[in-house]
């Protein structure tokens, strides 16, 4: 029996690498490019094996978006005080959107009919 992958497992394949990797454009510029490669290869692969629906993809999809949510929760305050009395507004931004995103793949890969597909 062929599994059939719904049209949203492809689209989060596609788009989870986005919460993880979104910066403000100054710090992710700071960042060494090669740096980058090895987020962006762990993506890849990710991305390959939920279109090949794999069970365990599911679950390191649901650790990873999780992960994010917590750690970017962590960081929001400590980080976004760019010094006396001013906020790092851009940061802010830039992380709630990133806890938003990671929450709307959560709610989505979540819902049964992906579910079922990856245990298919």
């Amino acid at each position: 029996m062929e599994k059939s992958r719904p049209a949203v497992v492809t689209l989060v394949a596609i788009l989870q690498f986005i919460p993880a990797l979104l910066l403000p454009p100054e710090l992710l510029l700071s960042v060494n490019p090669v740096l980058l490669l090895v987020p962006i290869a762990f993506f890849v692969f990710l991305g390959w094996v939920m279109l090949a629906l794999k069970r365990w993809a599911l679950t390191l999809c649901i650790f990873v978006q999780g992960l994010n949510v917590v750690v970017r929760f962590l960081i929001l305050f400590p980080q976004a005080s760019s010094g006396e009395n001013s906020m790092d507004w851009l940061f802010v931004i830039t992380s709630l959107a990133s806890i938003l995103l990671s929450t709307a793949i959560l709610y989505v890969i979540d819902r049964p009919k992906v579910q079922v597909a990856f245990r298919a």
